[in-house]
Formats: C-alpha cells, structure tokens, sequence
C-alpha cells in the first residue's frame, strides 16, 4: 500500500508542475492546442517505455468502449482546468478541483464495491472543509463568482470519471493498452480542432510541451501502478501532493497570496490524508 500513496503523491507533484507551465504557456497558445501537442509526445513517450519494457500489441483491448469514455473524461477534465487556470490562480483552481478525491472515495463504494468506514468518512469531510476555507468566499472576486470559476469543478468531476476508468482497467491484461490508447485517443479527439486554434509554436515552446509529454507520462504511469497497489479510496486522498506543489509554484512564479486560510485549509487537506493512511495501515498479524 506504502507503494502506491508514494506513486500517487509523486503524480500529484509532477501534474501541479505541469498545470504551471501550461498556465505560462496560454498567454501565446490556445489551452486546446497545449493539450493536442502535449498528448501528441505523451503518446511518442508511452510507446517508447512500453517497447522498452518489451510490451507487444499495447494497442489492442478487449475493451475499447471503456478506453474511449476514459480518455473523454481525462480529455473533459484537462481542457477545463487549463482553461481556468488561463484566468484564475494557480492554487485557487487546484484547490477546486481537488473535490476530485472526495467523489473518487464516494464513487468507488458505487461502482468499484469499495468500503468506507466512519472514520475514512469524518476524515474526508474534513478534507472537504479544507478545500472551501482555501477558496474562501471572495473567490469570484468584487463581482462575485463567474462561470470562469466552474470550470475546475467540472475538471474535478472529469477527474473522478478518469479515476475510476483507470481502477477498473487495472488488470494486468488491460494495463499496457490503458497507457498506449488513452494519449493517442485523446490526439485524435483534438486534431481537427487544429484547423482552428493552431498558431506557430516556437522551438523552446515545442521543448517545453515535448516536456509536458514526458512528464505527463511518468504521471499517468505512476497512477496508473499506484491503482494495482491499493484501492481507489484509499489512494485518492494523497494526490492532495498537487494541491501543496500548486500552491508552491502559484506564490514563486505567479505571486499568488499565500493567505492564513489557504494555509488552514492545506493543513485540514494534508490531515485527512495521512488519518486515512493511518486508518487503513496494515496492522501486525497477532
């Protein structure tokens, strides 16, 4: 279990990192054009590493009805967050979007069989009450909330969908095609859309994305192995590592405030993690 919270956390780490380049990057690419490009060297990289680890015939499923919903709703919750985090703060958008862990633990009693405890629940809720103390109540601004600020909910919602798709393709026969289609699937899904948002990408520029592609994968890898190792409901709670490396890179590279809440609010988050893993340790056999 140790195994997959540490794969879990390094991908929350590695996905706060790439969500700010990304937000450095829209002020001269279109979020849809980021995500084509990103998913187009995704895909180059996964089909690399799975060669390498001498995997044949990644591309083919027995369940591809699955993979497509999977990679709409990974497609459904990377667009929306990099769309608001073009207008709102870094750490502000992480933080609602992180009501992804919370529906990932409900769903999972719903879909997967899962079973949470009243311990697991307390300790969610108050995750949960973290989250809003970081939003706070003048999150809209002067003007109060704009539609702007939806958008990492429905990421959120997008993210949960994607999460459990990847616990239920999880067996060791589904694992590599998981990987191999959902990056290919979802450069498919943006290229005609290229006909519209595409503009000239310079070297540096096509460096970075090529990185984005790179790292994207050691992400989605390290979930992907961390969902074979432990449960959905257990594990969900830690990518709460994404929330603190947001906040991190929000007030060094964008000047975001680091406000007496958003620290209250990371403390509860980051505590009703480690009581779920302290709940659910495994305990020495009498």
């Amino acid at each position: 279990m140790l195994a997959g919270i540490g794969l879990v956390a390094l991908a929350g780490v590695i996905l706060a990192t790439q969500d700010a380049a990304i937000k450095e990057m829209t002020a001269r690419h279109s979020p849809i054009q980021i995500a084509f490009v990103r998913y187009f060297w995704h895909a180059i990289f996964v089909a690399i590493l799975l060669r390498a680890l001498g995997r044949r015939q990644v591309y083919r499923t027995r369940h591809l009805p699955l993979h497509l919903v999977r990679a709409g709703l990974l497609l459904i919750a990377s667009l929306s967050m990099f769309v608001a985090i073009a207008h709102i703060p870094l750490s502000q958008a992480t933080v609602i979007q992180f009501l992804s862990p919370l529906v990932v633990t409900l769903l999972s009693v719903l879909f997967l069989g899962e079973r949470i405890g009243w311990r697991r629940i307390t300790a969610l809720c108050l995750g949960f009450c973290g989250v809003l103390v970081v939003i706070g109540p003048g999150a809209g601004g002067a003007g109060g909330p704009t539609l702007v600020w939806l958008l990492p909910l429905l990421s959120a919602f997008g993210s949960a969908g994607y999460v459990l798709m990847t616990r239920r393709l999880s067996a060791p026969d589904e694992a590599a095609p998981a990987m191999a289609l959902m990056p290919v699937l979802c450069f498919a899904a943006l290229l005609p859309a290229q006909l519209i948002f595409w503009t000239a990408v310079t070297p540096t520029d096509m460096v970075i994305l090529a990185g984005l592609g790179l790292t994207g994968t050691l992400a989605h890898v390290a979930i992907q192995m961390g969902m074979q190792a432990a449960p959905a409901s257990i594990l969900s709670p830690f990518l709460y590592s994404q929330v603190i490396t947001a906040a991190l890179w929000g007030v060094v590279f964008f000047n975001d405030p680091m406000s007496a809440g958003f620290v209250l609010g990371t403390t509860l988050i980051v505590g009703a993690g480690l009581a779920i893993w302290w709940i659910e340790r495994p305990r020495p056999t009498p």
